[in-house]
């Protein structure tokens, strides 16, 4: 296990997009999207990805420096097309617009279709929290067979996608309330993290091409394919009603299409919204009533083995300020991994 700065990361990752031929802004938001995963903890979506982003650029997947097109628009709402850039900078791109139709007109929306991956999702409705601003965001992961990894509720096969909803507030704090969560048990970033470090994973999160229960990464992926499972294990019927609304919320509303489509240059579609607090009742009330709901929460007795209650984002803050200090902690073969990267494209690092 490594030790590795922010700044390092930052630097080798925007240096490997570079020598691939992206804008260097565009580099440096993709990697800062990365590294600021790995700082609040979200290993799964932080430079584990470096080498498939490096892999979607060389295929083509990836269009560096696509047209952001906004096709249609109303005052409150828009629909663009990211013509498969990168998901960080449409994604980035399409909340910043949605506040300002938030800003003029109380709520801002925002569908893209043809985005690519966008990582760690929660990180774009938190950018609407530093304009005091509530922000929601759904997607679903694309319409190609290989977007399929979650099992409906009571099949075997993978037919949906592991779609996240990810919501963020402000809190009082100077970190956001953020709520990140996949519409599976877990991401399949987990289980591709696992896979690196040879780990197992609990129980009840995947079952295997038979349907059966395994903590396998192995297993998951085949072949044949596993499956991950929707979200609430014995009411994992809830997971996978929220898994159909991504797709309809992501994929149908923005054209970009959904599951088992099978369309042949796979994409993501997004849904953005933001809210301005002020129109809704004034922001310093609205602060207020957050940190009395965080008190009479925290006020709660705890069950044996806990030493404390957290507000959703809360943990990703401390993991923040803690990984600035000391480092990014990095499994070695993903760190080696992306040094051979780097030299392979000549790049310093």
């Amino acid at each position: 296990m490594k030790q590795i700065q922010a700044s390092e990361l930052r630097e080798i990752g925007a240096h490997i997009f570079d020598a691939l031929g992206c804008p260097h802004q565009e580099s440096e938001w993709v990697s800062e999207s990365l590294v600021n995963s790995n700082l609040r903890g979200y290993d799964s979506h932080g430079v584990i990805r470096v080498a498939q982003y490096v892999q979607n650029l060389q295929t083509g997947q990836v269009r560096p420096g696509a047209t952001f097109q906004i096709v249609k628009e109303t005052a409150a709402m828009a629909l663009v097309d990211g013509h498969w850039g990168w998901g960080q900078v449409v994604a980035r791109k399409a909340m910043e617009l949605a506040i300002q139709k938030a800003r003029r007109h109380g709520v801002g929306t925002v569908v893209v279709r043809n985005s690519q991956h966008v990582a760690r999702l929660g990180e774009y409705p938190a950018q609407a929290v530093s304009h005091r601003m509530i922000g929601l965001a759904v997607i679903n992961n694309g319409s190609t067979q290989a977007a399929e990894k979650v099992a409906p509720w009571g099949g075997i096969d993978p037919k949906l996608a592991a779609n996240p909803i990810a919501w963020a507030s402000p809190s009082g704090h100077e970190w956001p309330i953020v709520v990140d969560m996949t519409t599976s048990v877990i991401p399949e970033g987990k289980v591709r993290l696992a896979n690196y470090k040879g780990q197992k994973l609990p129980e009840g999160c995947f079952i295997d091409a038979d349907g059966n229960p395994s903590t396998d990464p192995k297993a998951f992926y085949g072949p044949p394919q596993g499956a991950l499972l929707p979200l609430g294990d014995s009411a994992g019927h809830k997971g996978y009603g929220l898994s159909l609304m991504t797709e309809l919320l992501g994929g149908a509303l923005s054209g970009t299409g959904c599951v088992g489509e099978r369309h042949e240059q796979g994409s993501s579609g997004l849904f953005f919204q933001a809210f301005n607090i002020e129109d809704f009742v004034p922001y310093d009330k609205f602060v207020d009533t957050v940190a009395n709901l965080e008190s009479w929460i925290k006020s709660s007795r705890k069950v044996r083995g806990v030493d404390e209650i957290f507000i959703p984002g809360e943990v990703a803050h401390r993991n923040f300020e803690q990984r600035r200090r000391d480092g990014i902690p990095l499994d070695d073969a993903v760190w080696e991994e992306i040094r051979r990267i780097a030299r392979e494209l000549g790049v310093d690092g």
